[in-house]
Order: structure tokens, then C-alpha cells, then sequence
């Protein structure tokens, strides 16, 4: 069965009452709704024509025009796109000579991770090249050490904490002489430090004032020390 199809003119324009879609018919103002239905019709067929009217020219001409020739076989071009897809594919790993080595700084503008750079001070104070440069230095020499430690496939009872190199700066994130100025992290306990200045209240807090190397050994010590003196008043009890 064939769809019946009306064509719209001034002779038979748009039935009264009719809700559908209208093209330009936004665009007419003061009109009534036949004038304004007849008119955006044609206007609508008469843009269309015309940009199938150019569309069929230009396939005519591309059709009729003249074939190039090629300036190097398809085999040709087929061996370059395998060679470029080889050497920049993501899936394949590029030569040893294009990597780049770990304890060099990332170009500049690069916003990824950084190992290192928010847990210790090598992200204070300094340049990103050198705050790079210094983060990852010190990433590679604990992998290093863990490389190269011949009691590292074994099961460790007790984790030995690894002391800090008299070369390299403390790596205690908070220290017992306070945090630097103008310093907008998080400071625990602040909020019950009244009364106090900025740096009184970061040597005040727990995890400053300690004279370990962290505040996890610092607490194990503590523990140990109250575990202690608790089996010391359980004996004298007994």
C-alpha cells in the first residue's frame, strides 16, 4: 500500500488544525496559518532542491573529472602505515633508546603522579623540576634497597623501618619544630589549640613532638610501653 502524499501549494494548503512540524515557521509573524504553511512549504522544498541540485553537480564533476596518477603503488603505502602503526601503536613497546629513565623529571606541564611529593618535604619549597627530580630520586633508591636485599623473599616477623640517609633531608612529614609558614594542610588537634600561635600549635600536636622517625613507630612504642606496665601491675596484683 502506497502512502498518500498531498502537495501543499496555494491551492491546498495545510489542513486546519494541524499540530506537526512546519519548517521556518517560527519565523513568520502577522500572518494567517495558510499564508504562513504555503509559504514555508515552498521555501523549504525550494532550499532543498537547490542543495541537491549541488550536490549531484558535484558528484558529476568528481565522476567526470580526470584520475591523478599516483605517485607510488598501494604496496608502497601499505609497508609506511605498517611501519608507522609498529613504531606508534600504544600497545607497542617502543625501543630501549626512547625510554626515558626513572629519576628523570617529567616534562613540563605534566600533571600526573609523583611518587613521593605529598608524603615528605621534597615538595616544599622548590621548583616542580627539582621537587620531581628529588621524589623520584628517592623512589628509586628504596626500590633499590628492596632489590637488592637478599632477606626480602623471606617472611619478615618484624618490619623494619629503614633509617633516613644523613645525605638526604629528614623524611618525617611533620617534624618537631612545627610545619612552614603559611602552611594550609591538615594539622591534627588544631582545633583544640586556643589561644596559640600557628607554630605552638603544630609543636604541640601529637604528631610532631615525638623524636622518632615516624608517628606509626612512635605509637608501636607506646603501646609496647603500656602493655608493659600493665603486666607490671597485674604481677605486683597477683
Amino acid at each position: 500500500m502506497k502512502a498518500y502524499r498531498r502537495q501543499v501549494d496555494e491551492r491546498h494548503p495545510l489542513i486546519p488544525g494541524y499540530t506537526g512540524y512546519i519548517p521556518l515557521r517560527f519565523y513568520r509573524i502577522g500572518t494567517s496559518y495558510g499564508s504562513d504553511s504555503v509559504w514555508c512549504v515552498n521555501a523549504f522544498r525550494d532550499v532543498t532542491q537547490k542543495k541537491s541540485d549541488q550536490l549531484n553537480d558535484l558528484r558529476c564533476t568528481a565522476a567526470t573529472a580526470p584520475r591523478l596518477p599516483p605517485i607510488c603503488s598501494n604496496e608502497e603505502i601499505i609497508n609506511v602505515l605498517d611501519d608507522y602503526n609498529y613504531n606508534h601503536h600504544p600497545n607497542v613497546v617502543g625501543p630501549v633508546e626512547s625510554r626515558r629513565s626513572l629519576p628523570e623529571p617529567p616534562i613540563p606541564g605534566w600533571t600526573g603522579f609523583v611518587p613521593r611529593s605529598k608524603v615528605t618535604e621534597f615538595g616544599h619549597g622548590v621548583r616542580y623540576h627539582v621537587m620531581a627530580e628529588n621524589c623520584y630520586q628517592d623512589f628509586k633508591d628504596s626500590l633499590d634497597r628492596v632489590k637488592h636485599d637478599p632477606d626480602s623473599k623471606e617472611p619478615k616477623k618484624e618490619v623494619q623501618l629503614a633509617k633516613p640517609k644523613m645525605t638526604r633531608p629528614h623524611q618525617r612529614f611533620y617534624r618537631p619544630e612545627g610545619m612552614l609558614p603559611k602552611y594550609t594542610g591538615h594539622i591534627p588537634h588544631e582545633r583544640s589549640g586556643i589561644g596559640k600561635t600557628f607554630g605552638n600549635v603544630c609543636r604541640s600536636c601529637s604528631v610532631c613532638f615525638h623524636p622518632d622517625v615516624s608517628y606509626g613507630a612512635y605509637l608501636a612504642k607506646k603501646r609496647k610501653a603500656e602493655k608493659m606496665q600493665e603486666l607490671t601491675q597485674e604481677e605486683k596484683k597477683v
